[in-house]
């Protein structure tokens, strides 16, 4: 899945980043919510349109990012009263008057649709896609596509090694490493793909997999994956793929060796990986380690 990098008021982000939020309602002035190659999970990248973030060459940097956990349509009023200051304005009529701004009649429509981000994290000093080799147009309007993969990694890796973030608080570098390894698990994924299953039995497992996430909730999936899931505390990374006894222990293996190969690959730092199934099979983990 890839990410996107999407253009936005560095004023708004300013008013964010002050309030030291880690939620953001990022709202739009276009109601459609379908993306070509984006979705619920994936990262939006704050590209700032404002002077004091473009780099010499006029390019504009990005200066934070945050994940999609959901998208809303609804009328200003509806999401100011949703989502109050996390829209990125004080008062309800600071908010219409950025709406008016940005529109093209100048006026409030009816509707609006927003982009609901968890672990929203801002930079001191932007990024530059080009110094990651990374080109798009000057004249993108609203938003391109980060991609592949191995770019949005990059430009995680470029962030958390920057250390001077624009705050100094709790969680905000911790964000930057979870997604970071959320990103490199993600992509290693891609690369391995899911079991197969089909009918009934895809369903028994679906359904078993939300029961383990249920009695287990120091899990979360892998992104994209239906079945594989992964926790991570401090330097410990424990990934848990889905077996039963209908399932070939050599498939689950090389599933577990494609992921720590892209691990080792794009996550340079010091962790210790952990893997394990659902059914606890002690020689999968002694055969991958």
């Amino acid at each position: 899945m890839a990410s996107i990098a999407y253009i936005t008021d560095g004023k708004l982000l300013d008013n964010h980043r002050l309030n030291q939020n880690k939620t953001m309602n990022f709202w739009r002035l276009s109601t459609k919510t379908n993306f070509t190659e984006f979705g619920i999970g994936g990262l939006v990248f704050f590209l700032s349109k404002n002077k004091e973030h473009l780099s010499s060459k006029k390019e504009k940097g990005i200066v934070g990012f945050g994940r999609l956990v959901n998208i809303y349509v609804g009328s200003p009023k509806i999401m100011w009263d949703k989502f109050n200051k996390t829209n990125g304005y004080n008062t309800y009529d600071e908010f219409l008057e950025a709406i008016c701004k940005v529109s093209k009649n100048h006026e409030v429509p009816e509707k609006l649709s927003s982009l609901y981000l968890e672990n929203v994290c801002f930079f001191q000093a932007p990024i530059y896609l080009s110094e990651l080799g990374i080109e798009i147009s000057k004249n993108v309007e609203s938003y391109v596509y980060i991609k592949p993969d191995e770019a949005v990694i990059k430009l995680l890796e470029y962030g958390r090694t920057s250390t001077d973030l624009w705050s100094s608080v709790d969680g905000q570098d911790q964000i930057i490493v979870e997604e970071e390894l959320g990103a490199v698990l993600s992509f290693a994924h891609s690369q391995s793909g899911d079991i197969k299953l089909s009918g009934t039995k895809l369903n028994k497992s679906l359904n078993e997999v939300h029961d383990y996430l249920l009695a287990n909730p120091i899990y979360k999936r892998v992104n994209g994956s239906q079945f594989n899931m992964y926790n991570v505390y401090e330097d410990n990374l424990t990934i848990c793929f889905y077996h039963n006894k209908g399932i070939d222990i050599r498939t689950v293996i090389g599933q577990a060796l494609l992921y720590k190969r892209y691990i080792e690959k794009y996550y340079p730092h010091d962790l210790s990986i952990l893997f394990k199934t659902t059914d606890n099979n002690l020689e999968f983990s002694e055969l991958v380690n």
